[in-house]
């Protein structure tokens, strides 16, 4: 009985040194801005692992299934130096934190879009990373792997930046990052309305500050009375993060997609 339950242990720690060792070994290195790399045929639910380093510049990492051509077909993960899971989607306008109540109810849309890549944005230092794609189609595949840097957004150059941009009207932003906070300060003179708009897919929500006191919270498409100079608006996805997407309308940040933008509009009474 011993040297049996002595045997299975040395077997189960095997494995699971076979399964670790295998997980973090890399299938190549993906340059930022160098060239896409194609991965050896796939079959169904088989893996390919890159690792990538973020430096000062975001970064967005794309895959592109070249056989299966649908959606749902590819899982994006993206692992820190640590091997903890960042990010992962199985969706062609936006990604998520590793909270599977989220990814399994609402991450692979029911159509299809024009764009062929799946993407995760990166933050700039984040050292570093492992991207890894699966093949969830029935057939085997091949993917294509790129990383591109992305220029700074014209408000924010990080995940959180305490300094606020100023604005006295409509202000476009955009949901990048996990864990994005985007803080706007009004500077116009007179008392206004405003409301928040867009986030339709990553979904967007704003905390107005005055005086030291949160004088309202937002919902996209709800508005608030009272507005005035100086006073904070702190914008990020529902759940503290929990999404993040895409834009199209703000240099740095060409995806090709709007999932991530949403605007802060004013008005006055």
């Amino acid at each position: 009985m011993k040297k049996s339950f002595a045997l299975s242990i040395i077997l189960a720690l095997g494995l699971i040194t076979a399964c670790t060792t295998t997980e973090q070994v890399p299938s190549g290195q993906l340059d930022v801005d160098g060239p896409a790399i194609t991965s050896d045929s796939l079959n169904s639910n088989a893996s390919a692992r890159f690792e990538v380093y973020v430096g000062a510049s975001a970064v967005r990492i794309d895959a592109s299934d070249l056989d299966n051509e649908v959606a749902g077909s590819l899982l994006l993960r993206v692992y820190d130096s640590n091997n903890v899971l960042y990010a992962q989607t199985t969706s062609r306008r936006y990604f998520i934190a590793p909270k599977p109540e989220i990814f399994a109810g609402a991450a692979a849309p029911q159509w299809i879009t024009i764009i062929p890549a799946y993407s995760i944005n990166i933050p700039a230092g984040s050292g570093k990373m492992y991207f890894e794609v699966t093949n969830l189609a029935a057939d085997p595949t091949q993917v294509s792997v790129k990383a591109v840097s992305r220029a700074p957004l014209p408000y924010t150059n990080d995940v959180f930046n305490p300094t606020p941009t100023d604005f006295n009207g409509t202000a476009i932003g955009a949901l990048i990052f996990l864990g994005q906070t985007d803080v706007w300060r009004y500077t116009g003179s007179a008392r206004v309305f405003v409301s928040l708009a867009g986030g339709q897919t990553v979904h967007a929500t704003a905390r107005i500050v005055g005086g030291g006191i949160i004088k309202a919270n937002l919902e996209p498409g709800e508005s608030y009375f009272g507005l005035e100079n100086g006073d904070l608006i702190y914008v990020q996805a529902q759940g503290n993060g929990a999404t993040a997407g895409f834009c199209t309308n703000l240099s740095g940040c060409n995806d090709g997609l709007d999932s991530g933008e949403y605007q802060l509009i004013t008005a006055l009474p």
